[in-house]
């Protein structure tokens, strides 16, 4: 999966994407997937709890 991933994303960039491009483009991808997977099994934060951290800010 992750060499799928990989590929994916740096197919979407512009051929003059630099690597820290392609590294930034592969972190945000793997944390937008971490946080799905966690959203389906219910780790995240609800909306209340949310505010709540915001608010402690």
């Amino acid at each position: 999966m992750m060499k799928e991933l990989v590929m994916e994303v740096t197919n979407s960039l512009p051929e003059n994407a630099t690597f820290d491009d392609i590294i930034e483009a592969i972190y945000i991808r793997l944390r937008i997937e971490q946080g799905l997977e966690d959203a389906e099994n219910s780790k995240g934060l609800t909306t209340e709890e949310l505010i709540k951290e915001i608010e402690q800010w």
